[in-house]
């Protein structure tokens, strides 16, 4: 990441600073005094940090309609395509599903959302609290009206009257981001996709379409200052999100709580955030290096309140608004069967057993991987960004399985192709959802991806 010196400061400067804080620490026990402050700032990071990707998802959608002279609140938006290479506002999107997205103000009251009826066609409706956890998840299943509120702290389902049969869901925070994915059943099925998503209708107060605060382009990474001035104002609308304990460090101190701290805690927060966000992204690619088959295992409680704040961060990075792996599971991988890192000049082959355990379906996605971490989509001749059990004209092995293979340059008519970039690292995604419990368990695997060699005008050399 290169650094604006204006706001991460002097490098000479810095490097002061540390020695101070060696000196500090010779004299007098010194890390002792220093390891709380340390801990502090490092567990403020990692609660803030999912709460401004949030923030930074919504004001990227505020920017993308601005034009049409619509904001963003309460506002339903039909993505009507399949996400590719110039989708880049959430990392790590799927190529199998439409998306329709709103940032929910329900400081303003309830909202309904209508589930249409799809015939048994996949779709999700996940609502997201403020820190990006899962509060609840629709499904296709779920047809009729529900309502959302705001819950105060409280989350989930509420439990209905004697003789009410409206559906009633809390969203512990004031602010909500309610994302649906609708399948895509192969090409031939994108109009009647279109159709049922269209479906999809939230009803609103009125009035309550309103901008919450300005757009503006917000930085993937932030510096700490911008961090606590994004993340803060969230903070206080939300008290279950407080924490007091973490006051020393800004954390929930208002919008402008960076710029009254010591100098020496401004300086603690410049050192230790590159660091952080460094650990962040080699802690999304950290679980497919400590597995045999070289694919990783979803990080524990993901998508959920049950997330460590680290789990939550690396994933706001990495895989924001991932689902809980009861409805998609996400297995990473970033390195061949010889524990060499995907590298774009290289071929490299993959057989996907027959019978994926899905109760729904699968897919293997392809996505550059970027400096800050985050993972998009390569232009190709094909326009192919992911395979699956609905990909059409794919050649099966006899026993039913599927063999891929990866490379930057079309290697014929005869074999699946899943394009790579012509160079530079790459991470494959597979989803499986609604996973059965072998897979859940981790009794079923996906095989090693195995290299074949570098590539050459299609050539293996």
């Amino acid at each position: 990441m290169v650094r604006d010196r204006s706001k991460w400061g002097d490098g000479l400067m810095r490097k002061l600073l540390v020695a101070l804080l060696l000196v500090f620490a010779v004299v007098g026990g010194g890390w002792l005094w220093l390891k709380g402050p340390i801990a502090e700032t490092s567990e403020a990071a990692l609660k803030a940090f999912p709460i401004y990707s949030i923030v930074r998802a919504r004001n990227e959608q505020l920017l993308r309609i601005a034009h049409t002279g619509q904001n963003g609140s309460n506002l339903l938006i039909h993505r009507t395509n399949l996400s590719g290479p110039r989708d880049r506002t959430v990392t790590t999107p799927n190529n199998d599903t439409l998306y329709s997205t709103a940032f929910l103000d329900l400081a303003s009251g309830p909202v309904t959302l209508t589930i249409p009826k799809l015939d048994g066609r996949y779709a999700s409706a996940a609502v997201m609290d403020a820190r990006t956890d899962n509060v609840f998840i629709l499904r296709e299943t779920d047809e009729g009206t529900v309502t959302i509120e705001f819950g105060d702290g409280q989350a989930g389902a509420v439990p209905p009257a004697d003789g009410e049969t409206a559906r009633r869901y809390r969203v512990p925070s004031k602010e909500g981001w309610l994302l649906i994915r609708t399948l895509v059943d192969g090409p031939a099925d994108l109009q009647a996709a279109r159709k049922a998503q269209a479906g999809f209708v939230l009803d609103v107060p009125e009035g309550s379409r309103r901008p919450q605060r300005e757009a503006v382009t917000l930085p993937v990474l932030p510096d700490p200052a911008m961090l606590l001035r994004r993340a803060n104002p969230v903070i206080a609308e939300n008290p279950y999100l407080a924490a007091p304990a973490l006051a020393a460090t800004g954390y929930g101190q208002g919008a402008e709580a960076f710029d009254k701290l010591p100098v020496w805690r401004q300086w603690l927060w410049r050192i230790l955030l590159p660091r952080i966000f460094d650990k962040l992204k080699s802690g999304l690619n950290a679980g497919a290096r400590s597995t045999d088959d070289g694919w990783s295992n979803p990080p524990p409680g993901i998508g959920t309140a049950e997330a460590t704040d680290a789990v939550r961060s690396a994933v706001a990075l990495g895989g924001l608004a991932a689902l809980p792996k009861s409805e998609a599971t996400y297995w990473t991988a970033v390195l061949d069967a010889d524990r060499r890192d995907f590298d774009g000049g290289s071929r490299y082959r993959l057989t996907i057993p027959a019978d994926v355990p899905v109760n729904s379906f699968w897919s293997l996605s392809l996505y550059e991987r970027l400096p800050d971490g985050r993972l998009f989509f390569v232009d190709n001749p094909i326009n192919r960004y992911a395979v699956g059990n609905r990909t059409p004209d794919l050649k099966r092995n006899t026993d039913g399985s599927l063999t891929l293979v990866i490379q930057s340059t079309d290697p014929g008519p005869d074999v699946n192709w899943l394009p790579s970039p012509a160079s530079g690292p790459f991470n494959l995604t597979f989803r499986a959802y609604r996973p059965k419990a072998e897979l859940l368990e981790g009794k079923w695997r996906l095989p090693p991806v195995e290299r074949e060699g570098e590539q050459m005008d299609g050539r293996v050399e």
